[in-house]
């Protein structure tokens, strides 16, 4: 759809808009939310209420729309502070706002030059694609109710912008400061950074992979670690269709190192927390860890780090002044 993305850059935004993939915000909202992830997927109510039940464990809510409100308006007040007196919304691809809402009501107010950051750090089909899939529905849908259209220019790729690499590794840092002196000597502590796993079949048709290895690279120089070990979380889907690997429980579970004293790990593929991180990282992997003997630290997502908002506003302004 030729109104959807555009490549040459406007001279101005009417507002810029953080769109995500959203999370239930109260305890009655988790199993509506959950259908719509999985609708015209087949997935088994029973399987929805084990997940349900994930949610019970970090509060019966996730923090993802919080936080994500947190950073626009963190974004928001930079961008003021800058001179750049342009609006920063939200879109969620399934919860409130919706991308479509967002859109539409964007178009009502006369706002038709957008500037779209997709809070996704390493692109796949299952989040920087839908995204922009959603945004294009929903054009279809406002041109048949005779609404204008707004042009949206898409931020491009930012896994490998020094701002996202420099607040990750201030997070890791972080996180090893909380390690003994005896679990700091060498070899004794292992830096493991996590994503969220995906089909092996998609990861080959998609950069999502290799952009997810360039920031761990980047990442791990930046902090001048000379290893780290890759895993990943929230595994869904069929058994028997193959997904990247190794699981981050399984990892741990299955590390032999006798002289291993403690893990640090980094969710780089996460930009605030929600239940792949309270859940699968803070209970679920950390019940393992414990299990093994091994002390394990989770690194803090980004978040409103400074170096990633700025990162963020740099988006912007590099858009306005191309």
């Amino acid at each position: 759809m030729n109104s959807v993305v555009k490549r040459s850059f406007l001279k101005s935004f009417d507002a810029v808009v953080l769109i995500g993939f959203g999370g239930p915000e109260k305890p009655e909202d988790v199993v509506p939310f959950l259908e719509d992830v999985t609708a015209g997927r087949g997935v088994p109510p029973e399987r929805l209420r084990l997940v349900a039940k994930q949610y019970e464990q970090i509060g019966g809510v996730s923090p993802y729309n919080r936080l994500t409100r947190d950073q626009a308006g963190a974004l928001q007040k930079l961008l003021n502070s800058r001179g750049l007196e342009i609006p920063v919304h939200l879109g969620f691809a399934h919860s409130n706002p919706r991308i479509a809402d967002t859109l539409v009501e964007l178009s009502r107010q006369g706002k038709m030059n957008i500037f779209a950051v997709i809070m996704a750090p390493h692109r796949s089909p299952a989040s920087y694609d839908k995204y922009v899939k959603k945004a294009e529905e929903a054009l279809e849908t406002m041109k048949a109710l005779g609404l204008g259209l707004p042009q949206i220019i898409y931020a491009p790729e930012w896994h490998n912008r020094p701002g996202f690499i420099n607040a990750i590794a201030d997070r890791v840092k972080d996180g090893y400061a909380q390690l003994s002196a005896a679990e700091k000597e060498r070899h004794r502590a292992e830096l493991i950074l996590t994503a969220h796993s995906i089909p092996r079949k998609m990861a080959l048709e998609s950069p999502y992979s290799k952009q997810f290895e360039e920031t761990c690279q980047l990442v791990t120089h930046k902090v001048g670690m000379p290893y780290y070990q890759t895993a990943f979380t929230s595994r869904s889907g069929r058994p028997e269709d193959p997904w990247l690997e190794p699981d981050l429980t399984e990892f741990i579970n299955l590390r032999t190192y006798e002289d291993l004293a403690a893990c640090v790990v980094a969710p780089v593929g996460f930009l605030v927390d929600h239940v792949e991180v309270l859940y699968d990282i803070d209970v679920k992997a950390a019940e393992k860890a414990k299990w093994k003997g091994l002390h394990m630290v989770r690194a803090k997502t980004v978040g409103t780090h400074p170096s990633f908002i700025a990162m963020l506003s740099s988006l912007v302004e590099e858009a306005l002044a191309s």
